[in-house]
């Protein structure tokens, strides 16, 4: 069954301490973590098959959606890490009506990207490229 998204709070911070975490505001969207692993082929000449390993998986990327606020304590953040290439956290909390879950990744913001137009909202896209593994939790 399909979970509704009722709420999501994104979270960053450059050190493990959840009480130094800046809520990242403005959220609207996000897409990720894209994780894959490399199928490494290992037939050889006896085989009667393909016969294929799974190598170690990578967390892949996630980008945020935002309307764009340069005054935001997170987006700042956002912005501080990418500049000084700091590896920062970041906990995406998904709520539920009953549940909340957490998405926990460490990675660096790869990207970030401000789009404007003519009777159009200011918005902002942040990509962190994750660095190890990403952990799901209630």
């Amino acid at each position: 069954m399909a979970r509704e998204a009722q709420g999501v709070l994104c979270y960053i911070t450059t050190t493990t301490v959840a009480s130094t975490s800046i809520v990242l505001g403005e959220v609207v969207g996000f897409s990720g973590p894209g994780m894959s692993a490399n199928v490494i082929d290992v037939t050889n000449l006896a085989s009667t098959a393909k016969e294929k390993f799974v190598g170690v998986y990578d967390g892949g990327n996630i980008t945020l959606n935002l309307n764009c606020m340069a005054t935001d304590s997170g987006q700042q953040k956002a912005r501080e890490v990418l500049a000084s290439r700091s590896k920062s956290a970041l906990i995406v909390q998904l709520s539920g009506s009953t549940t909340t879950h957490k998405i926990v990744l460490e990675g660096y913001v790869s990207g970030l990207n401000v789009t404007g137009a003519v009777d159009s909202k200011l918005a902002e896209d942040i990509t962190f490229a994750i660095s190890g593994g990403v952990s799901w939790s209630n």
